[in-house]
């Protein structure tokens, strides 16, 4: 047994020393890279959060040694002379990320990635704007952190391994430390799986990026890389700013006052999938959400509204930076670019909002954590914030009902205003299982039915709140359900139809409002009422301006594109290069060549973030 504990011993050793390699490195990148002024609180919590990704990347590194050491069960192996040249490299890669993401990111301001590749094939310029000390100081860094970092690994290892006797429980030891790796590999057994974004903690962005593993980070990069220069090229520059000239004005003045107020609070409450199939009063089935259909009698409702994208991360930056949606990239997905954005949070803190963000799911699932935190949000609630047992009250997470109830609470302890709040449901998902039961024929419908009752009860409440008068409530979901009915795809119009309702206290007076428009009009849109400038929001409208004279709405997923204005609707399959569908026919196929020309002019515009 004395052979068996001395591989135990190794492989924790060896994982150990990785491990107390970051987290000094974490602490020494905040000193050298940051502007300085930060508590020993701080420093803590840095190390703290980071511990997440540096568990998962020591992880990785101990595979090799960990296949070694199941091996030497069976055989006698000569460990340190197999190991030294990996040692030597594992030492290297460690020594090379973090000199290289200290010295990068007060040029580049994010962590370590992929970009760094575009460089290497021209040092000379990628150097030049650096002094010959700066590459010396770093060059002796490098050395000096790589040796130390090797000669602990590598005296770490043992000589050699002999087989162990006996095998069997010294082989189901291994194989539970092995399933342990992984699961810190992976970020635990929740849904979501490690991302950048799960070690964010703080509206302090540098804080954040701290606490980010750089091999962790450039390991991830290089998963998501792209090049989008070459995707959906379809025009020239020239005939490209011809076609797409004139499609997003930027013109934030209005002659249209929904408002009471330019300071309202404000709560934007995201209902999953909620599509205008459901809504009696957009022409869906009857019956299923009576108390939208109310509250719409009540409010400014946008009837010609259209999703941007078919997914969740998607339709958040739709909605909330007017950002427009990729067919098969996730802009969330992807921290560097996500950071770049405006937001309405961003635009409501300058003029001194506190943003929150409330939601019952992982808050770590497709980067959200990170996207949230980089764009002005001050304070994010999740599932981790509920008790266990209300964490399991859905597939998803939280239930809306506890959720709503969370909503109510959060505002009556709103220590001062202005405030924006914003809240997304979950449960109007699959698998449609809710504590509600009055559709019982239709269980998508009747999980709809359970959000629509939530919502009335949640506005019932706060009309009896001393907060109802000078409160703005935005209804809008992250996207259109999928798939229901079950007749309706890409190719039907109606697919991506989806409700825009502003109501509460702060609204003027109820209205309808025809016009086409996109979800990712909503920021300027709203900010425009609030006097508020647009001008980060290249790809968002202010439908209500006069110089809002193209209504349309563009759609993008998986493999294809769709557009939407006053002379029809056309889809474009991106796989077959063609026009699916066109409805009336346009023989200039005007619709179909602005859709491209979107979609190509967006993806420039992402590639150059």
């Amino acid at each position: 047994m004395e052979n068996v504990k001395e591989k135990f011993l190794y492989l924790l050793r060896y994982y150990a020393t990785l491990l107390l390699c970051f987290v000094p490195l974490r602490l020494l990148f905040m000193a050298l890279a940051g502007e300085g002024g930060y508590s020993v609180g701080e420093y803590a919590r840095v190390a703290l959060h980071g511990l997440t990704l540096d568990v998962a990347v020591a992880g990785y590194i101990t595979a090799l040694p960990l296949l070694l050491t199941l091996v030497s069960l069976l055989v006698y192996l000569p460990m340190r002379k197999l190991l030294v040249v990996y040692n030597l490299f594992a030492a290297i890669i460690v020594s090379a990320a973090f000199v290289a993401d200290v010295s990068l990111y007060p040029f580049w301001q994010f962590k370590l990635d992929a970009s760094f590749l575009l460089y290497i094939d021209s040092p000379a310029n990628a150097f030049a704007s650096v002094s010959t000390g700066f590459i010396v100081a770093r060059i002796a860094a490098f050395t000096v952190l790589a040796a130390l970092l090797f000669a602990a690994l590598h005296y770490s290892t043992p000589k050699s391994m002999r087989p162990a006797k006996p095998r069997t429980p010294a082989l189901c030891g291994l194989v539970l430390l092995a399933g342990a790796m992984f699961l810190g590999i992976r970020g635990g057994v929740s849904e979501s799986t490690n991302n950048i974004g799960k070690v964010y903690f703080s509206d302090n962005q540098f804080l954040n990026h701290s606490a980010v593993n750089p091999i962790f980070s450039f390991i991830y990069s290089v998963g998501k890389r792209e090049d989008y220069s070459e995707a959906y090229h379809f025009y020239s520059p020239e005939e490209l700013a011809t076609r797409f000239d004139g499609l997003y004005t930027q013109q934030s003045t209005i002659s249209d006052t929904l408002l009471t107020t330019t300071r309202p609070n404000i709560i934007t409450i995201l209902l999953e999938g909620m599509s205008s199939t459901l809504i009696e009063s957009m022409g869906g089935l009857k019956g299923v959400t009576p108390n939208f259909d109310r509250l719409s009698q009540e409010g400014v409702l946008f009837t010609r509204c259209y999703a941007n994208s078919y997914r969740t991360d998607r339709g958040l930056i739709c909605s909330l930076s007017g950002y427009t949606s990729f067919p098969k990239t996730s802009v969330m997905k992807s921290p560097i670019k996500s950071q770049s954005l405006a937001s309405i949070a961003s635009s409501l803190g300058k003029a001194g909002y506190h943003n929150t963000f409330l939601y019952g799911g992982d808050i770590n699932f497709t980067n959200m954590k990170s996207y949230f935190y980089s764009t002005g949000y001050n304070e994010l609630i999740a599932d981790k914030d509920f008790s266990t047992e209300q964490q399991n009250t859905h597939l998803w997470g939280v239930a809306d009902h506890i959720t709503f109830d969370s909503l109510r609470r959060l505002i009556e302890h709103r220590p001062e205003e202005p405030w924006h709040i914003t809240y997304l449901t979950l449960s109007s998902h699959e698998p449609w299982t809710v504590p509600y039961n009055r559709i019982k024929e239709d269980k998508i419908a009747n999980a709809f039915a359970y959000t629509d009752s939530c919502l009335g009860a949640f506005i019932k409440d706060l009309k009896e709140s001393r907060h109802w008068d000078n409160t703005l409530v935005i209804c809008m979901p992250d996207h259109a359900v999928s798939n229901y009915p079950k007749d309706i795809d890409q190719s039907n119009e109606g697919r991506n139809h989806i409700p825009l309702l502003l109501t509460g206290g702060a609204v003027r007076e109820s209205r309808r409002i025809e016009t086409i428009c996109n979800q990712s009009d909503l920021p300027a849109t709203l900010l425009a009422q609030l006097g508020l400038p647009i001008e980060g929001f290249p790809f968002s409208r202010n439908v209500l301006s006069p110089a809002y004279s193209y209504p349309f709405a563009y759609h993008a997923f998986n493999n294809g594109i769709s557009f939407i204005d006053s002379t029809g609707f056309t889809l474009y399959d991106l796989d077959a290069n063609s026009i699916r569908t066109e409805k009336p026919a346009d023989p200039s196929h005007l619709r179909a060549s602005r859709a491209k020309a979107i979609l190509q002019a967006t993806y420039e515009d992402f590639q150059n973030r």
